[in-house]
């Protein structure tokens, strides 16, 4: 027999073996609260109206495991934001109830200071609304869509912490793009809401002029990002699409995916006839998402403190180190800890030490120290200790954030080599690599940890005569698990999402001439 028909069969049966237990223990009940009702009728006060009206709500709660389809929607789908008029019965009359969504909660999973794991994400049930069900056990209310993940939602009542009743909705995601028009160089925003957190919703790939630019997520910020990328091409107009794509690339034919309906989003950018907007940078540091890895404690001898007056800065940048507390009179070893070897040649890496000064404490223990910042890797902070003897006895922490030093030349004909070096690269799965796309088309990606920090590379001037933009994105070198792959590909969400250390993006310009 086919399996569907077997599922058929059994369901018939459990239906007509549950109205036969229904119908044999009902009559009791009813009897009851119609007894009841006639009392009422005639004046009659019946001090058990309130005793049969809670046996009646003890066998809605006994039941509560059936969950009904009791919750009726003025909408079964939306944005965040929408307001929903919904209209629930079969409820126990007269009860306080409340109105649930399962909010969800998204971070990346990283161990060891650098490894990726990967998404990760935790579901709570939140109450969104509550009221009281009226003498029928009905309960017609409005909510709005809360803020958060998109895609399909369960959403409950519920009655002393029993779910009782369900319904689905749908947040479909939303996209916005800022400016609509500009010279080439315009920064161009993709704002995002409402993402997904599912395997098939949760990455959205950008294209421009049909060329793959990069990868549009929101992980750690739940649903909402912006995308940044600039505007590159002749005047006129330029098309930019978005589709999901989980295995890291456009899911072209997605009306014939198992998400038809979802929104595939297309705009048109035009690049005016002005001059070229900015000039070769490193943006400012963004903010890590979740807050960025979280670096194991500081360990300090009672009593000593030790501070930077920068916590983050360029190579060869001053920076004064002041420590108290420190026994009087002694010399102190000042240690700089960094990691050195490869990921891929099969040699490993391990931390090393180099000692910067060895300096001394004044009458007072304390000690004030001056350096230029070491030439580095970026990313995530290295620890300078203080030793007296053998012992360490106080740390702190320096981050060194990537910088140009170097593109040369700025201008030239088709076929021009343009070298460019930058410091500051990192070490980890999460800002070992920087990604380039050359006027909006992903060429390749580049590795700072086997030249300790240090990325010089060289791009072909390629396209018709005007200015063209070369722009390095950060992106995950590795993760873990890759039910969606995210690695080796350009963030474009980098400022609001990208995980572990705040990568900034790196914006190049190049004039190609007759």
């Amino acid at each position: 027999m086919p399996s569907k028909m077997k599922k058929n069969l059994s369901f018939a049966f459990m239906m007509i073996f549950g109205v036969m237990i229904v119908l044999a223990g009902c009559s009791d009940g009813e009897k009851s609260e119609a007894a009841t009702d006639n009392d009422q009728a005639s004046g009659v006060d019946n001090s058990s109206t309130a005793a049969a009206e809670k046996k009646n709500n003890d066998k809605l709660m006994d039941k509560a495991e059936e969950m009904k389809n009791n919750i009726k929607l003025s909408a079964s789908r939306g944005f965040i934001g929408d307001e929903v008029e919904f209209t629930i019965d079969q409820l126990p009359k007269n009860a306080d109830v409340q109105l649930v969504w399962p909010t969800v909660d998204g971070s990346y999973a990283i161990e060891n200071e650098y490894e990726v794991i990967g998404p990760e994400f935790v579901t709570e049930d939140v109450v969104i609304l509550e009221g009281k069900s009226d003498a029928d056990g009905k309960w017609a209310d409005s909510f709005t869509i809360p803020e958060g993940f998109g895609g399909d939602y369960t959403v409950y009542v519920a009655t002393d912490n029993k779910k009782i009743g369900q319904t689905a909705y749908t947040v479909d995601p939303t996209f916005k793009m800022t400016p609509e028009s500009g010279p080439v160089g315009t920064e161009i925003t993709i704002e995002v809401e409402g993402l997904g957190h599912s395997t098939y919703m949760r990455n959205w790939q950008l294209t421009y002029d049909n060329k793959y630019t990069g990868l549009v997520s929101a992980i750690a910020t739940n649903g909402k990002a912006e995308a940044k990328i600039r505007a590159a091409g002749n005047p006129g107009d330029h098309a930019i699409r978005l589709r999901t794509g989980y295995l890291g690339m456009q899911y072209i034919n997605y009306l014939q995916s198992p998400y038809p309906d979802k929104p595939a989003p297309d705009f048109m950018f035009t690049i005016t006839d002005e001059p070229f907007i900015g000039e070769s940078h490193v943006e400012d540091a963004p903010v890590a998402a979740n807050g960025g890895v979280e670096m194991p404690e500081l360990k300090n001898d009672s009593g000593v403190t030790m501070t930077l007056d920068t916590e983050i800065g360029a190579v060869g940048d001053p920076v004064t180190m002041t420590a108290e507390g420190l026994d009087k009179d002694k010399e102190v070893e000042l240690v700089w800890n960094t990691m050195k070897g490869s990921r891929v040649s099969g040699l490993g890496f391990a931390e090393e030490s180099s000692v910067l000064d060895t300096i001394k404490t004044d009458g007072d223990g304390a000690f004030t120290y001056d350096f230029k910042i070491p030439d580095d890797l970026g990313g995530i902070p290295h620890r300078i200790d203080a030793k007296i003897g053998d012992k360490v006895v106080g740390q702190t922490y320096l981050s060194i954030k990537p910088t140009l030093v170097s593109i040369s030349p700025t201008s030239g004909p088709v076929g021009t080599k343009i070298e460019v070096t930058i410091k500051g690269g990192g070490w980890t799965e999460f800002d070992n690599a920087y990604y380039l796309t050359y006027d909006n088309a992903y060429t390749g990606y580049l590795c700072s940890f086997n030249s300790q920090g240090t990325l010089t590379f060289d791009v072909i001037a390629t396209g018709d005569v005007g200015y063209h933009v070369i722009d390095m994105y950060p992106g995950l070198y590795r993760q873990k698990e890759k039910d969606t792959d995210m690695t080796l590909i350009p963030q474009l969400t980098y400022s609001t999402d990208h995980p572990g250390s705040a990568m900034p993006a790196i914006r190049l310009g190049f004039e190609v001439t007759e």
